[in-house]
């Protein structure tokens, strides 16, 4: 009989660990969880950085847009006449440009197809990096009244 009590308590004590299992994480549940904690963190980080590159370009292209605008309006004002091709640099919206203006005849003489081209310029080298904008207006020389 004792035995068989001394069974029934084991028994019972067997039953009350498998019952009430201690809480917490494993060791392998935190890793996994680390895991992918990275895995999101490193995809966010990636998301963000493309976002403020693509925010950087966006505003290189206008600024570029900018430039060639004034560049525009300034061949208007001076009644400029373009032949053939012409390159300056110019410095504008803080940064360093290369302007490539090239000009084409059309159907009527008295107007011109400009295409302009800005890129950036790097002055500590000395040369061109990359084209950021292009733009194409139709000269014609202002009449007077």
């Amino acid at each position: 009989m004792n035995d068989s009590k001394h069974s029934f308590s084991s028994c019972t004590r067997a039953k009350r660990c498998f019952a009430h299992p201690r809480s917490g994480f494993t060791l392998i549940e935190v890793v996994v969880a680390l895991a992918i904690f990275a895995v999101a963190a490193m995809a966010l980080t990636k998301v963000a950085q493309q976002y403020t590159q693509s925010t950087g370009n966006a505003i290189l292209r206008t600024k570029a847009q900018m430039v060639a605008q004034n560049e525009v309006a300034q061949m208007e004002i001076n009644g400029e006449w373009l032949e053939g091709t012409q390159s300056k640099q110019l410095t504008s919206q803080g940064e360093t440009w290369q302007i490539d203006k090239k000009s084409e005849a059309t159907l009527s003489p008295n107007v011109q197809k400009i295409d302009i081209q800005i890129s950036l310029y790097n002055t500590e080298l000395g040369k061109v990096e990359s084209g950021i904008t292009n733009m194409v207006f139709y000269n014609h020389p202002i009449k007077e009244t």
